[in-house]
């Protein structure tokens, strides 16, 4: 009796020492919530995408579709539709098409960006920025003279807006327009009084093809503007304020980054965060950073990032928009989103005494 208990008990003790030696790794895809009565639990996240969807010529009305540039307000998605001549605005959600702005064949459109209760156009090929009312698709007014003499914007390639200030990337000048909000007449036929001029370098001067053949991105990101040069991996910085109180033209920073070239940048929900289509040590991905990583232009250690594959293609001129944990992107004449997903990984360890 006493040889039985006696084997029993070593029998506990070398089960409980294998225990005690060895670590359980074990993937739980079901929940995260794992009990864990003496165990310790350390979660390492595995991000990818998936749930693919795409839209084409076919899915709205056998127009063609060359997605140059898109936006995303919190609802709908705003597609820059160069060869359809108009503004193409998706359901975010679903992607459905819900609505095409233009102004007739003018709407040349290069860039999109909505700010309050308008919508401003970079058409290009019209010289001008075209304004529409975002709600009820009506166009308004435009920035410059849609003419080549005498207009204050030639080919407008990108465009971004605050409240107070709207800014356009012109790819034939070495500056910034800036056009002041609360002097603009929607009941004119042109406003072409540029509020400031914002100085840059030779390396800023693009094509009147852009963002085709070379896109460039220009977002207000915390109390500066910022425009990205993905030739030569510039960025251009700018205090806003200062701009609204004529301070001086010149960037508050200029820094060049061969390895780190941004062609895009998205807001998400969270207004300290962004998601970029780069180049990155030579290689196209998708990334997201934190609003301090852009502001010391460290891209070294992305919150999350993707790179092409065979499933997942990033030519070299994606721009991307993220919406809740979706990301959609160009690419020549599809839109595509995708989704992003986790896998995550548990690692269970002996309870430390």
């Amino acid at each position: 009796m006493r040889k039985d208990v006696m084997m029993i008990s070593a029998g506990l003790m070398m089960l409980a020492l294998a225990s005690c030696d060895k670590t359980e790794v074990r993937e739980i895809i079901e929940d995260r919530l794992v009990p864990q009565p003496v165990d310790t639990l350390k979660v390492s996240d595995h991000f990818y995408l998936d749930g693919y969807l795409s839209r084409t010529s076919e899915d709205i009305g056998g127009r063609q579709l060359n997605a140059v540039n898109l936006y995303h307000d919190g609802e709908d998605l705003y597609v820059a539709n160069f060869a359809g001549k108009c503004i193409d605005v998706f359901d975010a959600e679903t992607l459905e098409l819900k609505r095409s702005i233009s102004n007739a064949d003018r709407t040349l459109a290069r860039d999109v960006y909505a700010e309050g209760e308008h919508l401003f156009v970079a058409a290009g090929d019209s010289r001008e920025v075209q304004i529409f009312d975002k709600k009820t698709g009506k166009y308004l007014s435009r920035l410059g003279t849609g003419n080549w003499q005498g207009s204050n914007v030639s080919w407008a390639g990108c465009v971004c807006a605050t409240p107070r200030l709207v800014f356009v990337r012109d790819s034939k000048e070495m500056n910034i327009r800036v056009f002041d909000r609360e002097a603009l007449d929607m009941n004119a036929a042109s406003n072409n009084n540029v509020y400031a001029k914002l100085a840059t370098g030779s390396y800023f001067i693009g094509s009147k093809f852009e963002p085709q053949s070379e896109s460039y991105d220009m977002e207000v990101i915390g109390d500066s503007l910022y425009t990205f040069i993905p030739r030569t991996g510039t960025i251009y910085a700018w205090k806003v304020q200062d701009i609204i109180e004529k301070k001086g033209d010149a960037p508050v920073q200029v820094t060049e980054n061969w390895n780190a070239r941004l062609r895009s940048i998205s807001k998400t929900d969270d207004k300290e965060k962004f998601f970029v289509s780069m180049d990155k040590d030579g290689k196209m991905q998708l990334a997201e950073y934190t609003l301090a990583d852009i502001q010391k232009r460290d891209f070294s250690q992305p919150i999350r990032s993707f790179a092409g594959d065979g499933r997942v293609r990033l030519p070299s001129q994606t721009i991307v928009t993220y919406q809740k944990e979706k990301l959609i992107m160009t690419n020549g004449a599809k839109l595509e989103r995708w989704e992003i997903h986790n896998h995550p990984s548990y690692e269970i360890q002996p309870r430390k005494k």
